[in-house]
């Protein structure tokens, strides 16, 4: 089972702030496809309540602030930046604060880090932002009852309140006091922008010294007590099935075990190098693969296939002020699927075992990727604990999902921990490219040259990039042990989402404010 948030803060020598299950807050499984999901950041129920402020900030003994964040950092600086939002917003020193990411046993679940939102999400909407401030009056408050003073004569700075007229105490003697168990208080007003002395201003990434002296433990570094090698093999096209697996062709390398689930196939191995020798001597039969689009019509057969039409921008008139327009110009812009391509290949480590299971993950989505684990093991949600640890980078997406399932499925069958790693070829022949697009434009002119319309409509394969909560068929590994990729429905179109909404950069700033 996964330890509890006391289990761990106890570990790390800090005061528990109080920390109990919500009713109705306890882990449940996750929506059947189609449904609703339910959490304030879109969502599923989760273990660990984002209503209540221990869910995000706990205070160590120390003098040390810990805090609990939903978005990860993969290269993208958001470790630094959420830091720097807990420290200036509690009034600690940025050293007093240290940020615990994306862990399914005792952060919240927000969702994906992706789409550019970490740092609207966690700066702007009631969250981390607003469990810091809620914090920090509630700090007042406990100071202003312990030093017999008004509220307001009170000042923090560097984890101390001190009163105006003489006394202070420190935040730990305060939670020590009087534990911080309570909701997150939407009237929490946050510090205002001219009194901010860490946030808006620049400061190395606390990160990089670890990463400049090859001190930082990158996922593909794990090491486990008992830890084997697994690598995967792959099919050689999209449809193929397995026929047959002659486990003979390994036999010569010492240790080897093949792993046969449905069409998925893998190889564990003691070390690195007999893996990647197994996994290329092994002598798989695949029936032949599924016929796809010729790419010199894939964009028209894009164009064809139905899909969740939806309206970015509505003027209601732009047809009519073409058919009046002096001039319409026309261009075509075709985006083909590209690989996102990491400069390392995705890594995972997973340890399975009768206790449940446990991911170290690059994933961008620690709480989704958890719950796939979980279909996939066919095991309990709240015995399936997904831990962040840092791989290699991306913008969009890479194998950090695929390579996690793999590494939880070979760890099932060994019955030890496995790490796994791609190759450069089963990386850039399996993840989930970048989406194809065809983009085509119309643009009204004025005799004068001015603009009078603008239309702009786009052909995008979206779906099937993420797992999601429950489509492990997205990826690779899910559609192989049995699973079924999301299919786009036709759907007729659906109105703009929001007036702000750039709807994935579809809608520039300058028209967005239009």
């Amino acid at each position: 089972m996964q330890p509890s948030r006391r289990d761990f803060l106890r570990g790390a020598g800090a005061l528990v702030v109080s920390f109990t299950m919500a009713p109705g807050q306890l882990a449940a499984d996750p929506p059947a496809p189609g449904s609703t999901a339910q959490g304030r950041f879109g969502t599923t129920p989760s273990h660990i309540d984002p209503d209540r402020l221990e869910s995000w900030l706990a205070f160590g003994a120390d003098g040390l602030v810990t805090a609990y964040t939903g978005k990860c950092d993969f290269g993208q600086g958001m470790y630094t930046a959420q830091t720097q939002l807990i420290a200036e917003e509690l009034c600690v020193a940025l050293n007093r604060v240290k940020l615990v990411e994306c862990d399914t046993a005792i952060t919240p679940d927000q969702g994906s880090t992706s789409g550019s939102q970490s740092t609207p999400t966690n700066f702007n909407v009631e969250n981390l932002a607003l469990a810091a401030a809620t914090a920090r009056e509630a700090l007042l408050a406990l100071a202003s009852a312990k030093l017999a003073v008004p509220v307001e004569t009170l000042t923090a700075a560097n984890g101390v309140v001190t009163a105006s007229a003489g006394g202070s105490v420190r935040y730990e003697q305060l939670v020590g006091s009087g534990q911080l168990h309570m909701p997150l208080s939407p009237t929490a007003r946050r510090k205002p922008q001219d009194q901010w002395t860490i946030l808006g201003r620049s400061v190395p990434s606390l990160d990089r010294p670890a990463l400049m002296t090859g001190q930082f433990e990158f996922v593909q570094s794990l090491k486990l007590p008992g830890m084997v090698h697994g690598r995967v093999v792959r099919p050689p096209a999209m449809g193929c099935r397995l026929v047959g697996v002659d486990k003979s062709s390994v036999k010569a390398i010492p240790g080897v075990q093949v792993v046969v689930v449905q069409d998925f196939v893998g190889v564990v191995a003691p070390t690195q190098w007999a893996a990647i020798r197994a996994a290329r001597q092994l002598a798989v039969q695949w029936s032949p693969g599924t016929q796809i689009p010729s790419q010199t019509t894939f964009f028209d057969f894009l164009r064809l296939q139905a899909g969740h039409d939806s309206l970015s921008v509505d003027s209601g008139d732009v047809d009519a002020q073409l058919t009046r327009a002096a001039h319409v110009l026309r261009a075509s812009y075709r985006y083909p699927y590209q690989m996102h391509g990491s400069v390392g290949s995705s890594c995972s480590v997973a340890d399975v075992n009768p206790r449940g299971a446990t991911v170290w993950s690059a994933t961008q989505s620690a709480y989704p990727t958890r719950s796939c684990v979980a279909k996939i093991l066919n095991l309990p949600l709240e015995s399936v604990r997904v831990v962040y640890t840092r791989g290699s980078g991306c913008y969009g997406l890479n194998g950090a999902d695929a390579v996690s399932f793999d590494a939880a499925l070979l760890s099932r069958a060994a019955g030890a921990p496995v790490r796994v790693q791609f190759s450069r070829q089963d990386e850039m022949a399996w993840e989930n490219f970048g989406s194809p697009v065809l983009v085509e434009h119309r643009a009204g002119l004025a005799p004068d040259g001015s603009i009078v319309a603008w239309d702009r409509e786009n052909w995008v394969a979206e779906l099937g990039g993420r797992p999601g909560y429950d489509r492990p068929g997205n990826v690779i590994t899910g559609l192989l042990v049995g699973f079924e990729p999301e299919v786009p429905q036709a759907t007729s179109a659906k109105p703009p989402r929001g007036k702000l909404g750039n709807n994935s950069n579809a809608v520039p700033a300058y028209l967005a404010g239009c």
